[in-house]
């Protein structure tokens, strides 16, 4: 009987999560469900899960840029390029690239090629 009710609130759970991404589903599901669920089996179905639209915060944001850069090493940039790429303001990319210095070497006036910074110490080193 109790590995019925712990399938039951691991589908409940799973729909959940399918439907309102994270971090939202956790406010569609009472706790007691969410307890009956082993957390190794929520933290796997959190990780193939979609996220929020309403819940999307500039730390998202920032990191998604950040995986950007990561993808696209040696591409040459510019500021609204970059605003359009991660949904940030024009200022915000420009502080963005004024903080993270080491990620991006400017190349024009206005254009900065995306640098791979562990790399580049590597070099450095040799």
């Amino acid at each position: 009987m109790k590995s019925t009710e712990t399938e039951t609130a691991t589908n409940q759970v799973a729909q959940a999560i399918a439907t309102h991404g994270r971090p939202l589903w956790a406010a569609h599901i009472p706790y007691q469900t969410r307890q009956q669920v082993p957390t190794s089996e929520i933290g796997r179905m959190l990780a193939t899960a979609h996220r929020s639209p309403d819940s999307v915060t500039r730390a998202d944001l920032y990191a998604d840029l950040k995986d950007w850069c990561a993808n696209n090493v040696y591409a040459e940039v510019t500021v609204p390029m970059l605003a359009t790429v991660s949904g940030l303001s024009k200022p915000s990319v420009r502080k963005f690239i004024d903080d993270h210095g080491d990620m991006f070497k400017q190349v024009e006036k206005r254009s900065w090629e995306v640098r791979d910074p562990k790399s580049d110490r590597a070099l450095a080193k040799k």
